[in-house]
């Protein structure tokens, strides 16, 4: 992908040169050379400003301690990188523990920074209030193209998202798919009790009956399923049932709806609520701590749970300790009578949204750094990799890639698809045996899979944990089986910030009375009539544009 963008960023160059002559701009994230009068626009998405551009920047407390002595949070090797290839420089103007209040106060006093990273209730104030630019041209012109081909993996989903009357108003960062939840199961206790790896929702249930029954954990205490307080962790039950809770999606007529007071929750409800009486669902999973359910499954006590890929970073990789014979796989069931596994497919922004000032002379400039920090973060190209490998005692202790804060804007992006990409680049390194094939990031998994195939559950937790999610997760996360439906609404209206909390609250009790025994399916029927008497169709109606 490297050679790509690279052959792409010379032809732009190239053709900057022709057009613009002596006065042309860079590329690749190696123009030094290449400069222009810091009073006038510079699209190039690598071109240098002759004199300092400099922004400001609100942003939460640093809680960063891994720098290297010297350095801070203004300036460290990711903000030297920018500066000097570009020569765009940031300045905090102040740091909160409580972004949302801060920028509150902010608008009101007309006190805002020249970049701004704001969650959507407050980019729609931003945006109401004509307190920001339009970065449309920004975008199109100065964008490198590493930016807009993972922008582009998402289609027009991400973009519209940010987008006013066709106007690009912010750079969102981004929530990468495929983060639904999977079924993990012991594949040490199938093999034990003779059965096979569950596909449907019949099957599923059986295996759990098994486990328990046959208390194959040898503790006379296996559980069923362990689960959270919140019940929406058992989304691929529902699915099956073609029930999204917790999820807005368009009906049959185009209508943009709430999934958990849709008719197809109940069948989904009843289902659950007979499980959890025949104790196929852990009795006590309301009062449970998140402590005391990782240690369910830490002892060896339950072998089935839903969780997404990333399991591998919690501390249920620590049930090796306790059960040197634990065999965890990620399986995409229950399907539904078509084969699929569903999913409703979560808010692609994630973080929040980078916003510039109206009246920031130079938004190009803070396109320009996201630039140069994606390729930092991410050794997206040849001269970030050889920057880094030329000052190794200035890196971070740890990762940049997840300890951004340091940088001049503290944001990600990454591919839609990205953990199919992670997880196929693993594999072809792993055939190849080239590790130098990869991104540098993706060593780490590389490695942990190359000393799992050696050692088993002989390795330590911390690389079977790298094991369970970048080959277990990654893998299943892609199941060609998997059926990603659009969500239709992710923000928030007026009404829903005076009357969601308490929706909320009386949707999630009901859900949890009625599977835990404690209220019959009748009081599905009378959460949905309440619900939309006391605020439901007033939001459905500002969703819908009524």
């Amino acid at each position: 992908m490297r050679k790509t963008w690279k052959f792409a960023l010379i032809l732009s160059i190239c053709a900057s040169l022709l057009v613009a002559g002596c006065g042309g701009g860079g590329g690749g994230g190696n123009s030094e050379d290449a400069v222009q009068e810091s009073d006038a626009p510079n699209f190039d998405p690598y071109g240098k400003y002759e004199t300092p551009v400099e922004f400001t920047i609100g942003r939460n407390t640093n809680h960063v301690n891994n720098l290297p002595e010297g350095d801070t949070i203004e300036n460290n090797l990711a903000t030297r990188y920018v500066e000097s290839r570009v020569n765009v420089k940031a300045k905090v103007a102040w740091e909160t523990d409580d972004m949302k209040q801060k920028l509150s106060l902010s608008m009101t006093t007309g006190d805002l920074p020249d970049v701004m990273l704001v969650d959507r209730e407050i980019f729609n104030q931003l945006v109401d209030n004509d307190l920001i630019a339009d970065l449309t041209e920004v975008y199109e012109k100065t964008a490198s193209e590493g930016i807009k081909e993972i922008y582009g993996s998402y289609g027009d989903f991400l973009l519209e998202q940010v987008k006013v009357d066709g106007k690009i108003m912010g750079l969102p960062m981004t929530n990468i798919g495929n983060q639904h939840q999977l079924l993990w199961v012991r594949k040490d206790w199938v093999d034990k009790v003779g059965a096979e790896l569950p596909t449907t929702l019949d099957e599923v249930w059986d295996l759990a009956r098994t486990f328990v029954e046959q208390d194959v954990s040898g503790t006379g205490k296996t559980g069923g399923f362990v689960m959270d307080q919140n019940a929406m962790n058992f989304s691929p039950v529902f699915a099956v049932y073609n029930a999204f809770p917790a999820q807005w999606i368009k009906n049959k007529d185009g209508q943009i709806v709430y999934g958990s007071v849709q008719p197809e929750m109940k069948a989904a409800l009843a289902d659950l609520s007979e499980r959890y009486k025949e104790g196929l669902i852990d009795k006590q999973f309301a009062v449970r701590s998140n402590e005391e359910k990782e240690a369910l499954v830490i002892n060896g006590q339950v072998g089935m749970l839903f969780n997404p890929w990333w399991i591998g970073y919690t501390n249920y990789k620590e049930s090796i300790k306790q059960n040197p014979e634990a065999e965890w796989v990620a399986v995409s069931a229950p399907v539904d009578d078509a084969g699929k596994f569903k999913t409703i497919r979560q808010d692609p922004i994630g973080g929040g949204i980078v916003v510039v000032k109206k009246d920031y002379p130079h938004p190009e400039a803070i396109m320009k750094s996201i630039n140069l920090t994606t390729d930092f973060l991410y050794s997206l190209t040849e001269d970030a990799v050889q920057y880094k490998k030329e000052h190794p005692d200035e890196l971070l202790t740890d990762n940049s890639r997840w300890n951004n804060d340091p940088t001049q804007i503290p944001m990600q992006v990454d591919y839609d698809d990205v953990l199919k990409r992670y997880y196929e680049d693993i594999m072809q390194a792993a055939e190849s045996g080239d590790e130098s094939s990869i991104q540098e990031d993706r060593i780490v998994s590389l490695r942990a899979y190359l000393e799992f195939k050696e050692k088993g559950n002989d390795v330590d937790v911390n690389t079977y944990g790298e094991y369970l999610s970048r080959i277990e997760g990654q893998r299943e996360a892609n199941n060609p089986n998997l059926e990603v439906i659009p969500g239709a609404f992710y923000g928030t209206t007026e009404t829903m910030k005076l009357k969601w909390a308490n929706l909320k609250k009386m949707e999630e009790e009901t859900i949890l009375k009625i599977i835990m025994g404690e209220a019959g399916l009748e009081a599905f029927d009378t959460f949905v009539e309440t619900w939309h008497r006391t605020g439901g169709d007033e939001i459905m109606a500002e969703i819908n544009g009524q």
